[in-house]
């Protein structure tokens, strides 16, 4: 095995990275460079065939897709496996034969009505993010609740009541994941609004969300799923407070 290719896309028309300058560096056991729209991953170790190599490296570009859909900039970026270089086990003495493997991969778009940004630089990789089954889940529902299918209320209380399922109640989340409880608390009492409109709760004493709230609680709950993977990634956890956050008016 000498390389494996994947190709590298934008899911929406409004991101655009023609311009990107090549960026390389080191994904598990490969050395990356990606350039043109196409990532090249050259091992370090030797893999007994195509398929252990992909196993290998295709958790590392999910969590690069995942870390860059929570980043400010929201980018839907997908790697799709184009083909590999294999280098002959036994070849003749002096001659090295390369087999390279095509494979077509379909893939969806999504088309949004956003201004087009042009981009000097490619999503950087995140090597304090690990994709877990909570992020994932969570990343589609972000994905659905962004594009209009589900309601900020109902999503950041999934995330909340999640996390304290995982961490053994509020306060073992917000020591858990170095979150204030203020950031917590305030999270849940936004969720239990009974706003007519979004709210997830029905009743008679009615209560809107603000336009700084409903701001707000996207703010919160895309940092607490990044934490998430920052927490499985086993680094570091910088304490989240509500100065991290739009100021509520």
């Amino acid at each position: 095995m000498t390389a494996l290719y994947y190709s590298f896309t934008s899911e929406t028309e409004h991101d655009r990275f023609e311009k990107a300058a090549p960026a390389s560096g080191v994904l598990g056991s490969f050395t990356c460079t990606l350039s043109d729209g196409v990532l090249e991953a050259i091992p370090s170790v030797e893999f007994r065939d195509r398929q252990a190599a992909r196993d290998a490296l295709e958790p590392h570009l999910r969590d690069w897709e995942g870390s860059a859909y929570l980043s400010d900039r929201a980018y839907r970026i997908r790697f799709v496996y184009d083909r590999s270089s294999v280098e002959e086990v036994d070849p003749q003495p002096g001659v090295i034969n390369l087999f390279a493997e095509l494979h077509g991969s379909g893939f969806a778009t999504a088309t949004l009505t956003i201004a087009q940004r042009d981009h000097a630089e490619y999503p950087p990789f995140d090597a304090g993010f690990r994709r877990t089954d909570l992020t994932a889940r969570s990343v589609s529902r972000l994905r659905r609740t962004r594009d209009g299918g589900e309601t900020w209320p109902a999503f950041a209380y999934f995330v909340l009541t999640q996390l304290e399922a995982d961490f053994g109640g509020r306060k073992g989340a917000a020591a858990g994941l170095s979150v204030s409880r203020k950031v917590l608390d305030k999270l849940g009492r936004i969720c239990d609004k009974r706003d007519p409109e979004i709210g997830r709760k029905a009743g008679h004493a009615l209560e809107s969300i603000t336009p700084s709230e409903r701001a707000w609680l996207e703010a919160v709950v895309v940092r607490l799923i990044r934490r998430v993977g920052e927490h499985a990634a086993a680094g570091p956890l910088a304490p989240i407070t509500m100065a991290d956050f739009p100021p509520l008016t």
